[in-house]
């Protein structure tokens, strides 16, 4: 069955122009606008005059916390499992498009969620977009809202499986997988069960120090969590990751640097505080791969920045999302757990090493 799945991935990853253009042709894409949560609290809106201020308190506003869905679905009859990607800071729900056409060509229906409080929107609201970023990351409002646009995504896919004209009979609830890049690892991580540190997100949420709530989705299977941080400021502590119950796979590599300064490697040294969950937690480590070589919006109507080792570095992705969704979401998937052996394959290029850690 490895063979297979591997066979598979080589076939989508040799070319990937040519793998986007097949995906494209049997995938079917579709929006759902201002899906609204009314128990969230709405993001701030752009307006210049406020942003200057540093924090803001925000309150539940008449009609709640509005989310946005891409939706990527195979053109089959099939039952779909279902994947949620969230966007990293500053992103939006065609960040991760190239992604979502490849899983979904594979037998998956994906929600590429949009965040309101931390997407491209809020980044531009004004010039001074370094400060926009780092505003959505110390954000309590968004540090603890994104698990739960998630959590209440999969509330209304319930829903959208009875009623949804494209989405009627479509999907399979009993399996969920989540993906996110940087503040989307950190929203993969929190649904998986590692609880948020209090220490540094304003404004303050009580106890005010320590670990915050217990964030974890039950329903998810596993998680991909792409440039997984490191405990240090803003997110996590060391103590966070103890709860981490949800198998999750991290990816990341030797320059992909963290917002807080922590070299490359604290992200893999981060891993040994993971708990051990009989090698079902797994680590990619690539050399060499940087922050943005972890998202690709080819074929979107936004695209991201530009990144020197991205069409290497995705081949490696992709086959370890490939070989990990798989695994734990097809009913026939592949029954072996990810390895260094299984990845090699698509070693090449600008990628000189691959190596998978297991606890």
């Amino acid at each position: 069955m490895l063979m297979k799945t591997l066979l598979m991935s080589v076939l989508i990853l040799n070319g990937l122009p040519h793998a986007l253009a097949q995906a494209t042709a049997s995938v079917e894409v579709f929006e759902i606008r201002d899906v609204l949560n009314p128990t969230g609290v709405a993001s701030p809106k752009p307006d210049r005059p406020r942003l200057f201020k540093r924090f803001r308190k925000q309150e539940p506003e008449a009609g709640g916390r509005a989310v946005h869905v891409k939706v990527h679905l195979p053109k089959t009859s099939e039952l779909l499992p279902l994947i949620l990607i969230s966007h990293g800071a500053g992103g939006n729900w065609d960040t991760h498009y190239a992604q979502a056409q490849d899983l979904a060509s594979q037998g998956y229906a994906v929600f590429c969620v949009e965040h309101p409080g931390s997407n491209t929107e809020r980044m531009k609201s004004s010039i001074r977009r370094f400060q926009n970023l780092k505003r959505m990351i110390y954000d309590s409002t968004e540090v603890l809202g994104r698990p739960k646009d998630v959590s209440f995504l999969i509330d209304r896919a319930s829903e959208w499986s009875q009623n949804h004209p494209k989405l009627r009979g479509r999907l399979d609830l009993t399996r969920i997988g989540v993906l996110g890049h940087s503040f989307g690892a950190f929203t993969v991580l929190a649904l998986a069960g590692a609880r948020p540190a209090l220490e540094w997100i304003e404004p303050r949420v009580a106890p005010g120090t320590g670990l915050g709530p217990d964030l974890r989705d039950e329903r998810i299977r596993c998680g991909i969590a792409l440039s997984p941080q490191a405990p240090g400021e803003p997110f996590f502590l060391k103590e966070s990751y103890a709860s981490l119950k949800t198998p999750v796979l991290g990816i990341s590599g030797t320059e992909d640097k963290q917002q807080n300064g922590e070299p490359p490697l604290a992200r893999l040294e981060a891993f040994k505080l993971w708990p051990v969950l009989q090698g079902r937690h797994a680590m990619v480590w690539i050399t060499p791969a940087a922050h943005l070589d972890f998202t690709d919006s080819t074929g979107g109507e936004k695209h991201g920045r530009e990144s020197e080792n991205r069409t290497d570095v995705q081949k490696v992705v992709r086959a370890a999302m490939t070989q990990f969704f798989s695994h734990c979401l097809k009913k026939n998937g592949s029954t072996a757990p990810l390895s260094s052996e299984s990845l090699q394959p698509f070693v090449g290029g600008k990628v000189s090493r691959v190596e998978v850690h297991l606890k």
